[in-house]
C-alpha cells in the first residue's frame, strides 16, 4: 500500500502543470472608429506580444493601438501562456439624406456600417442600409448601430400658397392671400392687396424669412385686372384674358388681345351655352361667368359634330369631349333637318357662296359664312364663322358623323 503511495506522488511530481493564463483588461471593447484602445497584461512575464489581428504587433505589458473600422480579435503571448480577448468592434457609421426635400414627401436614408452591424433609428431597422422616412420637420435624424450615432438632415421645403379674394376688376378690392404650410417654417412677406386702378396683368409675388432648418421659398401669382365692360374694338390685356379663357375651355377664338369678329361671335356661343342675353358684349356678369364656366357636354360618344338648333352652337366632339365650340346659324325658318347623317361630299374653298363646306344631306352643309348672327337666319345649313371654316373642315373628314338636334 505504501509503494503504490509512492509511485503516485513521484507521478505527480513530474506531470505538466496547467496555466491559467495572464489575464488582459482593456479600456474599451467598442466604440467609434478609429477606436483607440488600451490593453494591460495582469501577470509578471519576461515577455509580452501582442497581436491585434489586424496585422498589427506590439511588445511590452501595456500597449495602446488605434483600430480602424472592424471587429478583430487581440491576442496576447506571455510566460503564462496564450489569452485572446475580444472582439474588439471598432464602428463606422454613415447616415446620408437629400439635401432637399418636400414637407410631407417620403425619402430614403442611406446607412453604411463597417463592420455589418444591425442599424436601426428610432425602432425601426434599415434594410439593406435604406430606410423610408417623411419629412414633417427639419430636425436631424440619428441612426444608431452597436452605440455609435450618425446623423443626417435635410433643408425642408414648405409650402406657399397664393391667392386673391374679390373680383378682379378695375377699382375692385383684392386682396391677396398668402399661406406658409406648416406656419412655423418661416415669415411670409407679400403685399396685402392687387393695385387694381388700371387694366393689366398684375404678378403678386410672396416670399419668406426661413426659420432655422427650413428653406426660403417664393411664389408669383399672375392676376388679370379686368375692364368689366369690353365690345368689339376694345383692346389690351382684359382682351387677351378673354380669349385665353375661352379658349381653356375650349370655345373658338384668335388670341391676339383684340376685339374682333371672331370674339364677339365666341361672346355669343358662350351667351348662347350659358343662357345670356345674346348681345356680343362683355360685361361684370359675364365675367362672373365665365371665370368659373367649364367646357360644355357633348350629348353623344365618339368623334362626330354636334348642331345645336336650339342653342345654335356645333361642337366638334373627339373621343365623346367637346373639342371646340363653334357659333353656328342655322335654317331660318327651322329646315335644318333634324337627325344623325353623315358627311358625303366636301368642296376645299368655294361652292358658290358656300365657304369650304362639308355636305351632310342633299344641298344641306357645314360651311364658312361672313355673316353669322346668333339666331337662325341660313337657307337651312349650319353657317359657321369664315376665320374657322378652315379648321372645322378639317376636324370633318368624309363620313364624319353629324348630329342634328333641337
Amino acid at each position: 500500500m505504501r509503494r503504490v503511495a509512492l509511485v503516485a506522488l513521484i507521478a505527480l511530481s513530474f506531470a505538466p502543470v496547467a496555466r491559467a493564463g495572464c489575464g488582459v483588461t482593456e479600456s474599451a471593447l467598442a466604440g467609434r472608429a478609429p477606436l483607440t484602445v488600451t490593453f494591460t497584461a495582469q501577470c509578471a512575464s519576461a515577455s509580452y506580444a501582442w497581436d491585434f489581428g489586424d496585422g498589427a504587433t506590439a511588445i511590452g505589458q501595456s500597449v495602446q493601438h488605434v483600430f480602424a473600422a472592424g471587429s478583430f480579435h487581440t491576442t496576447l503571448t506571455s510566460d503564462a501562456g496564450t489569452d485572446m480577448t475580444g472582439p474588439v468592434t471598432s464602428v463606422s457609421l454613415t447616415l446620408t439624406a437629400p439635401k432637399r426635400a418636400r414637407y410631407g414627401q417620403w425619402v430614403a436614408l442611406s446607412a453604411t456600417v463597417v463592420p455589418r452591424l444591425p442599424v436601426t433609428l428610432g425602432g425601426r431597422s434599415f434594410v439593406h442600409g435604406k430606410l423610408r422616412v417623411r419629412v414633417l420637420s427639419p430636425r436631424p435624424w440619428t441612426a444608431v448601430a452597436d452605440g455609435v450615432t450618425a446623423t443626417a438632415a435635410a433643408t425642408v421645403v414648405p409650402t406657399l400658397t397664393l391667392a386673391t379674394r374679390g373680383a378682379t376688376f378695375v377699382g375692385s378690392a383684392v386682396r391677396v392671400i398668402a399661406t406658409l404650410h406648416p406656419a412655423d417654417a418661416g415669415t411670409v412677406v407679400a403685399p396685402h392687396a392687387v393695385d387694381t386702378r388700371t387694366p393689366h396683368v398684375a404678378h403678386v409675388t410672396a416670399t419668406t424669412h426661413p426659420a432655422p432648418g427650413w428653406a426660403g421659398v417664393s411664389q408669383t401669382l399672375a392676376v388679370s385686372v379686368l375692364a368689366p365692360d369690353l365690345e368689339p374694338g376694345s383692346r389690351g390685356p382684359s382682351v387677351l384674358a378673354l380669349e385665353q379663357r375661352l379658349i381653356a375651355i375650349h370655345y373658338a377664338v384668335q388670341v391676339d388681345g383684340v376685339f374682333g369678329d371672331d370674339d364677339t361671335e365666341a361672346v355669343y356661343a358662350f351667351q348662347k351655352i350659358e343662357g345670356l342675353p345674346r348681345t356680343g358684349l362683355v360685361t361684370r356678369t359675364f365675367w362672373q361667368r365665365l371665370l368659373v364656366a367649364r367646357t360644355p357636354a357633348a350629348r353623344y360618344a365618339g368623334n362626330h359634330v354636334e348642331v345645336d338648333k336650339t342653342r345654335q352652337v356645333l361642337f366638334v366632339v373627339r373621343a365623346g369631349k367637346v373639342a371646340l365650340v363653334v357659333a353656328t346659324s342655322t335654317g331660318a325658318t327651322g329646315n335644318t333637318p333634324l337627325g344623325v347623317w353623315h358627311v358625303y361630299r366636301k368642296v376645299a374653298g368655294y361652292d358658290w357662296v358656300l365657304y369650304y363646306p362639308s355636305y351632310f344631306l342633299r344641298g344641306f352643309a357645314i360651311h364658312g359664312y361672313p355673316d353669322v348672327p346668333p339666331y337662325p337666319a341660313s337657307h337651312g345649313c349650319a353657317r359657321i364663322p369664315m376665320w374657322v371654316a378652315t379648321t372645322v373642315y378639317g376636324l370633318i373628314p368624309d363620313g364624319s358623323t353629324v348630329y342634328v338636334y333641337a
